[in-house]
């Protein structure tokens, strides 16, 4: 652990994992707490003038703020940020959310980044409404979710809008000042398509991070990025599944509860029918796919109770009886999707096609 003093008008951007003591107090996003922590391949603004302690991560002092002056929007109702991948839309989503619950109101926030998702699961559309500052969304626990089932939204664009409707339709219902969705980072081809399909679902007040991808307001990018590879995006996911999945007992479950797909040999999905044999590695042929049998364990599963997401399960097989590793007893849905999981170290395995 070490000291630091960032000096008025400089910003220390903070490296995790880390944990960072104030003296005082430090401003992030917008607002000021005397302790928080850096989740790891995260990267915090600490605002000068600060002093505070470090415990672990790294830092970079950069001269001036890092939160363009644009950002301070004071907005109302359903906004939409639309951006590429490490645009700063989870930043801008925390900024604002700070910037209105500092003004009394109340804010919901729809996570609809499945890929690389703060509030819930990776593969999750989550939502969380709060009248309190936050270092950072990652750190609001999700209200309801639903399940996409994938990281991967080719071939999933519907269920992505549909959780995106049910979420806000969720989200309404708490009487929020504002609703902030965070949009996925798929900015090209047809993720375009997907942007436009899902701003004429719900309608909101458009705000575009750098480039305009859809019609709507334009503000700057922030100017220090901390870029991240596959590699890292994989352990920020590994991250959030072992934060929000910790099972407790093994279960089995009758196949009627199932709601998304059935077992009749083959797991039959919305998406696609994968069926065992023989092979080294899954063939596709239309819609249907021959995978080798390990590919069918090991799948991430969503447990639903009265219609709210109550848990979460790991599939182990599915025959003769369908068994899995699960976080609660108390449900009466379940829902499979293509993500697998390590039951042992929650972390990702190889998906389904």
């Amino acid at each position: 652990m070490f000291r630091v003093a960032v000096p008025k008008g400089d910003t220390a951007l903070v490296r995790g994992p880390a944990e960072v003591h104030c003296l005082d107090t430090c401003r992030v996003f917008g607002a000021v707490f005397q302790h928080f922590a850096v989740p790891p391949h995260k990267q915090y603004p600490v605002e000068g003038p600060a002093v505070f302690e470090l415990e672990g991560g790294s830092l970079i002092l950069v001269k001036g703020s890092t939160t363009p002056q644009d950002w301070a929007q004071l907005l109302e109702g359903v906004v939409a940020l639309v951006g590429p991948t490490d645009s700063g839309k989870s930043s801008l989503t925390t900024y604002l959310l700070n910037l209105h619950v500092a003004r009394g109101k109340k804010v919901c926030v729809v996570d609809a980044d499945v890929g690389q998702s703060d509030i819930g699961p990776p593969g999750f559309v989550a939502y969380s409404c709060t009248s309190a500052p936050v270092p950072h969304i990652a750190e609001l626990e999700p209200f309801d979710a639903y399940y996409v089932g994938s990281v991967n939204l080719q071939g999933m664009e519907e269920l992505l809008i549909a959780g995106v409707v049910r979420c806000l339709r969720k989200a309404m219902a708490q009487y929020p000042h504002l609703v902030i969705i965070n949009t996925p980072g798929w900015t090209t081809g047809r993720g375009v398509q997907l942007l436009r399909a899902l701003a004429d679902a719900v309608e909101p007040e458009v705000i575009n991070i750098g480039e305009k991808v859809l019609p709507g307001l334009a503000v700057s990018k922030p100017p220090h990025i901390y870029p991240r590879g596959p590699q890292e995006r994989k352990e920020l996911r590994n991250y959030a599944f072992k934060r929000h999945i910790k099972p407790v007992a093994k279960v089995q479950i009758e196949p009627d509860i199932v709601a998304n797909c059935r077992w009749d040999g083959s797991l039959n999905c919305p998406w696609g029918r994968y069926t065992p044999a023989d092979v080294k590695e899954p063939e596709k042929r239309g819609r249907d796919y021959l995978v080798p049998p390990h590919f069918l364990r090991h799948l991430l599963a969503a447990l639903y109770r009265g219609g709210r997401l109550a848990g979460y399960a790991i599939v182990e097989r599915l025959e003769p009886k369908i068994v899995m590793y699960s976080t609660t007893h108390e449900f009466d849905e379940v829902r499979i999707g293509k993500i697998r999981l390590d039951p042992q170290t929650l972390e990702e395995l190889e998906p389904l096609p």
